[in-house]
């Protein structure tokens, strides 16, 4: 008899187990032929009380002058609105105005960013949105996701 409820404690343990929260989702970028996968610099519950911040997982990539840059974000991501913010830099490297494409839900699973002629991408973010606004009544950012693009 104790073997049983052993079993059936065993049994259950590995049920909650797997039940656990799942992890937050990845955004993949694609350059000049490399595709990175990227956990979010900070995720948030939906409300955007509870954050775990990560700056570690910021990604790099390395790509020629004028080239694109492709974003690809799941489902968890593309269901809710979510923002694309780009910063470029021209042939001096002088920052030029950042760039907002905005998505609304289930509108795009991807997104082209693509430097003006002269200028290649240095940054590109990736924020999902919260379902809170700040004083300012700006949407809290639920998730970002950030990759720093380095020239060849």
């Amino acid at each position: 008899m104790p073997r049983r409820i052993l079993a059936v404690l065993l049994a259950a343990l590995a049920l909650v187990a797997g039940c656990s929260a799942p992890s937050p989702p990845e955004v993949t970028v694609y350059a000049d032929g490399k595709a990175v996968q990227l956990a979010p610099v900070q995720y948030c519950d939906v409300q955007v009380t509870d954050c775990q911040a990560n700056p570690q997982a910021a990604g790099t990539l390395t790509l020629r002058p004028g080239k694109p840059m492709q974003i690809s974000v799941p489902p968890d991501v593309a269901d809710s609105p979510w923002v694309v913010y780009v910063q470029t830099v021209d042939a001096q490297g002088k920052p030029q105005p950042v760039q907002r494409t905005f998505f609304a839900p289930d509108e795009s699973y991807a997104y082209t960013a693509r430097p003006a002629p002269g200028q290649r991408l240095l940054t590109v973010e990736v924020q999902q949105a919260g379902a809170r606004f700040d004083q300012n009544g700006e949407v809290l950012a639920r998730g970002v996701w950030s990759v720093q693009l380095r020239g060849r």
